[in-house]
């Protein structure tokens, strides 16, 4: 059995790279049986898989229906095709085969939430944490539900730290190697937590070795080399470790005055965006002066840039740390001040991205599973170079229902040809301080050319909001 497993694997190699010719002949010579559902059922389940990551998820669930005991394959290409009943009921008939399916229970949990059902899927969720009480996804998946739930605060604050802990035990990245960018944001870090006067282990260690290693790595750097990555010595591991092991988060209290911008009209913000024919309007003055110092400072003090990308920005995620009181709050204050926008959508996932300087562009275009974006920035606008650049581009056609979410974001070339076909106008918003962009969030949207200047404080920050989710009527 260990070796069919250890051949799955291999093939499944093959499929992530979008080899699929490769994958299926791989699993033709090399899988005879599988061990429940026979070897015809295991050709199904493989083929399956490769339509699943090409995106063909009507074709996969074809294959996925073929493939005996499949129930949670089949179930989560349900949901993609927006059959929530069938999806239900495959991933129950997926845990009745299997009382200890700790995937069932997590794809499970996720449906519940998203249908609202948040009582059931939490309870879905901690079975499966049960089964395997270091499943990373299960347990942030419990953090969002308690977030989109909007219950109890602090419950979900607890959660997602969880979830942050349990993302740097099971890290790789913090062992072996790190990216140069991501490196200088850290050291960068541990300087401003010095000048603040914070004790946090292994802080001075690691604000030592760290530049020991940026010196040594400093003429080797290549503006062009974004993702140049640094491989580590042992004793640089041994030194550096401590500190990322070690959680810390700013806590933003609940402001007793309010979090949103007290002097602003907030009915004739509603009435702007309602009246206007292409949902896209910015917000200047967001959030009362206490709200917008504390998310700052939440965002320099706190250890939650955990996810790297390739174009040297940094991102952190509500499942995974980014979370406060704060938070909960605007979401809940929007719901009350804006009421025929927010009334019917709870404040869903909600993540902030910090950019590196001289970036020259960020977030690539795409699309959001959600009905209102709310964008906002937090960086004083002495730092930005560029006073007309720097914002938010938003393309005023929605994106077609009928696609998956991988081609929602990460087709590029496709989604600029449908922008052309639909002649879809882009509105630029220039970047400042303290502004919101509010819009359809099924308009896709890119981020607009990045020029600020260098230093820890100057990094660009933009938070983003989604409220509700957007039901898929199909999927190809």
């Amino acid at each position: 059995m260990k070796k069919i497993r250890l051949n799955i694997s291999k093939a499944r190699v093959y499929i992530e790279k979008g080899d699929y010719e490769k994958a299926l002949n791989f699993h033709s010579r090399k899988l005879e049986t599988y061990e429940h559902i026979g070897f015809e059922g295991g050709m199904s389940l493989l083929n399956g898989m490769i339509f699943y990551y090409k995106g063909n998820h009507k074709k996969a669930s074809e294959y996925f229906g073929k493939a005996l005991n499949e129930y949670n394959n089949l179930g989560i290409n349900n949901k993609h095709l927006g059959e929530s009943d069938l999806a239900k009921s495959n991933y129950y008939k997926a845990i009745e085969i299997n009382p200890n399916h700790a995937n069932a229970y997590n794809n499970l949990g996720i449906l519940l939430g998203a249908l609202g059902e948040y009582e059931k899927s939490i309870d879905a969720l901690k079975k499966a944490l049960v089964i395997e009480p270091n499943f990373f996804k299960a347990q942030t998946n419990l953090s969002v539900v308690y977030t989109n739930q909007q219950k109890d605060s602090e419950k979900a604050i607890n959660e997602s730290y969880k979830a942050l802990g349990m993302h740097h035990r099971i890290s790789k990245t913090y062992t072996q190697s790190l990216q140069l960018f991501r490196l200088k944001h850290d050291v960068e870090q541990t300087e401003y937590l010095k000048s603040k006067n914070y004790k946090i282990n292994g802080l001075d260690e690691f604000n030592k070795i760290g530049k020991e290693i940026l010196n040594r790595e400093k003429n080797q750097e290549s503006k062009s080399d974004t993702n140049k990555r640094i491989f580590l010595k042992d004793n640089e591991i041994k030194s550096l470790l401590p500190f990322y092991k070690t959680k810390h988060i700013y806590r933003t209290p609940k402001l007793s005055k309010g979090s949103l911008n007290p002097d602003k009209d907030w009915s004739e913000v509603e009435l702007e965006y309602l009246n206007k024919e292409k949902q896209i309007i910015y917000i200047d003055d967001f959030l009362s002066k206490e709200a917008i110092k504390e998310i700052r400072e939440f965002c320099l003090t706190s250890k939650v840039w955990i996810h790297q990308y390739n174009n040297k920005y940094l991102g952190a995620f509500s499942d995974s740390g980014f979370i406060s009181p704060i938070h909960l709050q605007i979401g809940t204050e929007l719901q009350e001040k804006l009421p025929k926008l927010f009334g019917k959508y709870n404040l869903g996932k909600f993540w902030a991205f910090k950019y590196d300087t001289n970036l020259g562009g960020g977030i690539g275009i795409h699309a959001d599973f959600a009905y209102l974006n709310l964008n906002f920035w937090i960086t004083p606008n002495e730092y930005n170079n560029d006073k007309n650049r720097g914002g938010l581009k938003v393309y005023d056609a929605p994106a077609p229902e009928d696609w998956s979410f991988e081609k929602y974001n990460r087709d590029s070339k496709e989604i600029y040809k449908f922008i052309e076909k639909k002649n879809a106008n882009c509105e630029t918003i220039p970047y400042k301080f303290n502004r919101a962009v509010l819009f359809n969030s099924a308009f896709f949207h890119e981020t607009d050319k990045i020029d600020f200047k260098t230093g820890y404080e100057s990094r660009r920050i933009n938070i983003t909001y989604l409220f509700g989710t957007r039901k898929i009527k199909k999927v190809n």
